[in-house]
């Protein structure tokens, strides 16, 4: 599944229960790549973050990986 800023313009009970969409499909065994500005979010499904400066893949996080969200908005603040 691809998908282009899918919570923009939801209000935050929609994107919260797309969101939990999201991870029954992810736990059904559905690829999803998504980009999204929405790093909390992505923090809480994603699998990988890939943050990107001028169309290349700059940083690779492994959700296992022990960040928290505001450090990867850190990182993603530096890469930019």
């Amino acid at each position: 599944m691809l998908l282009d800023e899918p919570t923009s313009g939801l209000d935050p009970k929609a994107a919260n229960e797309f969101s939990e969409l999201l991870l029954n499909l992810k736990n059904n065994g559905v690829t999803i790549l998504m980009a999204a500005h929405d790093i909390f979010r992505a923090r809480d499904v994603a699998t990988s973050i890939g943050i990107m400066k001028q169309g290349q893949l700059v940083n690779i996080i492994n959700n296992n990986t022990p960040l928290h969200a505001k450090e990867i908005e850190e990182l993603y603040l530096q890469t930019i």
